[in-house]
C-alpha cells in the first residue's frame, strides 16, 4: 500500500505505521496491511493481548520484541511490549485504544514518531476526542492530526475477532479541523483508501449527531430488546429461539458487542445518545398509544411511514451514481479545510477523497467524489470559494467548470 508521505525522509523506519491497541480494529487493521507487505508495529498494554496479537499476527518467535513472520519470509508485523518502541521513528501513528486514552497515546507518540508523522485515531466518536486532542498536542503537531471512524465492526472483539477484509467496502470517516493540514488529510485518506474503504469527510459535531442516530441509538435498542427478551422468556430460551425468526436474531446480534467498549462511546457521545433516545422514546409512545386505542389508521400511518423511510435510507440495487471533481491547487496552508468546510456548509457530502501530486512541489490537485445530483451546487460553492478550474472527469458527466475563470 502507498501511503503518501509514509516515505518521510530522515525516519527511523521509514513507511512504518504504529498501531496502539490490539482489539478488533487494531488486529484488523495489522492483518490488512500485512497482507499488502506493510511495515507495521502494535502495541497493546495487556500482556495477554500482546500474546494473542502474536498468535493471530504470524508464529511466535522465541524472543519478546521479535518480529512476526512465517518460514523466514519478509518481515511485516513486530509486536512490542511498550508503546515508545513500537512507535520510535514511524511516519504514521493509529490510536486503536478506548477513546479515553487517545490523547495520552498520540501526545507520547508525537515525542518519538518522525517529525512529520501522521496522527489518527479510529474512536466512534469525535467531537470530545478531536478537541481533547489538540488541547493536548502542541499546535505545530496538531496540524498532523486528523480524526478517524471506520464505520466497520462486529459483535466480536479482541485480536482474534481480526480481520483482514473488515474496512473493504466501508466508509471511513475522517473529522478534520481548521488546525489540519491540508497533507494530513490527503494521507488519512488514502491510508484508508488502502485499506478498501470509502472516505467521507464530516466535522466533528456532524459525525457525532449521524453516528448517535445510525450506530449509537441501534446498539442500545438492541441491547434492551434482548435484555426484555431474556427476562420474559426465563427458562424457555430453547422454545424462543426455536420459534424467533431472522429479524430477532438480526436486530439483537450487536446486543453482544464488547459492553466496555460502549460504556465509553454512550459517555463520550451522551448529548447527540440522549437526543436521539428522546426522539427514539416520543415514537416509540406514539406506537404504544395507538396499540393501547386499537387505532389501525394510526398505527397504519406511522408502518407506512417507517416502511417508505427504509426503503430511502437503505435502496435496494445500485447505490446512488456519483462523479469527481479534480479541484486545482497551491500549497497554502488551510486549502483543503476551506474546500471541505465550503461543501460541508452547503449539505454536500464529500464521498471520497484523494491528492494528486503534480511534479511542481507547489501545485497538484484535490479529487472529490460527490453524489452525482449535487455536482452542479458544488461547482457553484467552490466557485464562491475562489477555487476555479474545476473538472468533472468523467465523459457522461456535466463538462462544466468553475465560472470564475
Amino acid at each position: 500500500m502507498n501511503v503518501p508521505g509514509a516515505e518521510v525522509p530522515g525516519a527511523a523506519e521509514p513507511g512504518v505505521i504504529a498501531i496502539c491497541g490490539g482489539g478488533l480494529i487494531g488486529a484488523s487493521m495489522a492483518l490488512a496491511l500485512r497482507d499488502v507487505g506493510h511495515a507495521v508495529h502494535i502495541h497493546d498494554r495487556d500482556p495477554a493481548v500482546r500474546a494473542a496479537l502474536r498468535s493471530v499476527l504470524g508464529d511466535l518467535s522465541p524472543a519478546a520484541e521479535a518480529p512476526i513472520g512465517t518460514g523466514g519470509a519478509t518481515v511485516d508485523v513486530t509486536v512490542h511490549e511498550t508503546w515508545a518502541a513500537a512507535a520510535a521513528g514511524a511516519a504514521v501513528v493509529v490510536a486503536a485504544v478506548p477513546p479515553p486514552a487517545i490523547p495520552e497515546v498520540l501526545v507520547e507518540a508525537a515525542g518519538v514518531a518522525h517529525p512529520e508523522a501522521l496522527l489518527t485515531d479510529v474512536a466512534g466518536v469525535k467531537q470530545r476526542i478531536v478537541d481533547a486532542v489538540n488541547i493536548a498536542l502542541e499546535p505545530s503537531t496538531a496540524v498532523r492530526y486528523v480524526g478517524g471512524h471506520p464505520m466497520a465492526g462486529s459483535e466480536r472483539s479482541g485480536p482474534e475477532a481480526g480481520d483482514a477484509t473488515l474496512f473493504s467496502g466501508a466508509t471511513w470517516v475522517l473529522t478534520p479541523t481548521d488546525a489540519t493540514s491540508d497533507g494530513s488529510l490527503a494521507r488519512a485518506s488514502e491510508l484508508a483508501r488502502g485499506l478498501g474503504a470509502r472516505v467521507l469527510v464530516l466535522s466533528p459535531e456532524e459525525h457525532d449527531v449521524i453516528v448517535g442516530l445510525v450506530s449509537h441509538l441501534p446498539q442500545l435498542v438492541a441491547s434492551v430488546l434482548a435484555d426484555v427478551a431474556a427476562e420474559a422468556v426465563g427458562a424457555e430460551r430453547d422454545a424462543v429461539m426455536a420459534v424467533a425468526g431472522p429479524g430477532f436474531r438480526d436486530t439483537t446480534r450487536i446486543a453482544a458487542s464488547d459492553p466496555a467498549l460502549w460504556l465509553d462511546i454512550v459517555d463520550g457521545n451522551r448529548d447527540a445518545i440522549l437526543a436521539a433516545l428522546q426522539r427514539f422514546d416520543d415514537r416509540l409512545g406514539d406506537v404504544r398509544t395507538a396499540v393501547e386505542r386499537s387505532d389501525a389508521s394510526a398505527l397504519g400511518a406511522i408502518l407506512r411511514r417507517a416502511s417508505e423511510a427504509r426503503r430511502r435510507l437503505l435502496p435496494k440495487g445500485i447505490e446512488a451514481p456519483t462523479r469527481d471533481l479534480l479541484v486545482p491547487l497551491r500549497d497554502r496552508p488551510g486549502a483543503i479545510a476551506r474546500i471541505t468546510g465550503a461543501l460541508g456548509s452547503a449539505g454536500i457530502n464529500i464521498e471520497d477523497l484523494s491528492m494528486r501530486h503534480a511534479t511542481d512541489a507547489d501545485r497538484g490537485s484535490l479529487l472529490l467524489r460527490v453524489r452525482a445530483e449535487t455536482v452542479a451546487r458544488a461547482l457553484d460553492v467552490l466557485d464562491a470559494a475562489d477555487f476555479t478550474g474545476v473538472v468533472v472527469p468523467e465523459q457522461d458527466a456535466p463538462s462544466a467548470t468553475g465560472t470564475g475563470g
